[in-house]
């Protein structure tokens, strides 16, 4: 691979300022500050960056000390560079660099860059600070009971709500170093309970990216999933530090993507997406059976809108005689068949449902109500489509949204689209196929070697207080979770 030529510094302050203004695009918040040494006698320049720089900071740490510095004739004087670093600057981290390139990063990452007058040697201080917001409360699973606090678009911050909840001296923040990648990353794992082997695995992942610019957990989603088509998601996002402080705790390891306050939980797998906070945060004092229905619903949800047009249209025989007589005078009146009118009314829900994500917040449920109670009811009266689908297709919809996760729902749509597909092809014969070559699918799929279906398939005794039902908070606290994998390791 071919690599760029390293730029040293010089002993020009002139020189070494202009290289940084030019490699920047003489940016017009790329500032200046021109300070002279009182016992040296020489000129110190200041460059940062406006706006991601705290100027109290630099007033506290460098500049008032570097003006108020005296050097008693009798004490020996090190080099300048020495003795800036070591007895003047208060910044809790100093560094020290000869490279431009590397000046330039650490520029970026909000460093006041020091260039003293006939040294090739500049400091760098860190005054950062970053435009943040307070913590909010969580918008992708909400509940009624528990903590209401989400994570923010700062790491630093995510990574101390992860410290606050954790206090355990086998917490490990780990720094991902990829020179490829820009921003900062941290992978968050607890030594002793997670497996070597995900971890190597993991590690081994992100080291491969190639995107400078990681603006979301989802770029990193979607390399690690490069290697298999399928709709269900492989990695679980949360902004829920309730949440990434329980996986964690179970041996998983948190992603943590500065930027972004969703957090990356891997490996993950398919009973994971059927969780909810609420399900620890409700008294249960026998076996909670929330997550069978969520799961059960969420399939009735895929496969409603197929069987409803296998029974109409391939087995009416199936339906009670008193139902089909009322599905039959439906369809006389109506000018468009079955299938066109499920098609086009599952869209036209998806289009109402994008566009309610979309719209400004004070118009979407004057959107959302007309189009979904004004157009259906007038669909209905004017003759162009049957009640029966408006209502099969409203329950399946209403069905997919039990899912706490979001990144799940989404899967829900495609695969609705394929049940219908082949239904219309094969009838009620379709759709078993279907739900056979799903289970073939789930059952090949592997979360960083770690079955998707786990830990139903395998089968684990010890891990099922805690997956389709929970037992009491006293039986799952103390239970020793164990992540199957397959020898060798999977790469998917």
């Amino acid at each position: 691979m071919e690599t760029s030529k390293k730029v040293l510094l010089t002993e020009s302050i002139s020189n070494n300022i202009e290289m940084i203004k030019v490699q920047l695009g003489h940016s017009s918040d790329l500032l200046e500050r021109e300070l002279v040494l009182p016992h040296f006698n020489k000129k110190v320049h200041l460059i940062y960056l406006d706006g991601i720089n705290d100027t109290s900071k630099m007033e506290e740490y460098i500049l008032s000390p570097i003006g108020t510095m005296s050097i008693k004739e009798e004490q020996p004087v090190p080099s300048v560079i020495d003795y800036l670093r070591l007895q003047v600057i208060q910044s809790i981290n100093i560094n020290t660099e000869t490279s431009r390139d590397k000046v330039v990063n650490m520029l970026l990452d909000g460093n006041t860059a020091i260039f003293v007058e006939q040294e090739a040697v500049c400091l760098l201080a860190d005054t950062a600070k970053w435009p943040e917001r307070s913590a909010p409360e969580p918008k992708a699973q909400r509940t009624q009971t528990g903590p209401n606090i989400a994570f923010n678009e700062s790491s630093t911050f995510n990574l101390s709500l992860i410290r606050k909840t954790i206090k355990n001296p086998s917490l490990r923040v780990e720094r991902v170093m990829n020179p490829n990648i820009r921003t900062s990353i941290s992978m968050v794992f607890i030594e002793g309970v997670v497996d070597k082997e995900i971890l190597d695995e993991v590690r081994k992942k992100l080291d491969e990216i190639n995107i400078p610019v990681v603006l979301d957990v989802n770029f990193l989603t979607e390399s690690f999933m490069d290697n298999t088509n399928s709709s269900f998601p492989l990695a679980l996002s949360t902004d829920r530090p309730d949440v990434v402080c329980g996986e964690v705790l179970g041996g998983k390891i948190a992603i943590v993507v500065d930027g972004t306050q969703f957090v990356m939980i891997v490996p993950s797998v398919f009973i994971q997406f059927f969780q909810s906070p609420d399900d620890y945060y409700t008294l249960n004092r026998s076996t909670q059976t929330r997550r069978l229905g969520r799961l059960f619903f969420f399939m009735l949800s895929v496969l409603l809108p197929g069987l409803y047009i296998a029974f109409t249209l391939y087995h009416p025989g199936l339906i009670p005689s008193s139902l089909l007589i009322g599905l039959i005078s439906q369809r006389e009146i109506v000018p468009f068949p079955t299938i066109v009118e499920v098609f086009i009314f599952f869209w036209l829900i998806i289009i109402i449902t994008e566009g309610s994500l979309r719209l400004p917040a004070g118009v979407v449920l004057t959107v959302t109500i007309f189009a979904s109670i004004t157009l259906g009811q007038q669909a209905v009266e004017a003759q162009l489509v049957q009640p029966a689908t408006l209502v099969v297709l409203a329950a399946s919809y209403v069905c997919s949204s039990v899912v706490p996760i979001y990144s799940l729902a989404l899967a829900y749509k495609r695969l609705t689209f394929r049940f219908i597909f082949l239904a219309t092809i094969l009838g009620l014969y379709g759709v078993l196929v279907g739900l056979i070559v799903l289970l073939l699918h789930l059952c090949s799929l592997r979360s960083f070697g770690v079955p998707y279906l786990s830990p139903i398939a395998p089968f684990h005794p010890q891990d099922q207080k805690d997956a389709i039902f929970r037992l009491p908070i006293e039986h799952i606290v103390n239970n020793d979770k164990s992540l199957s994998k397959e020898e060798p390791m999977r790469k998917k």
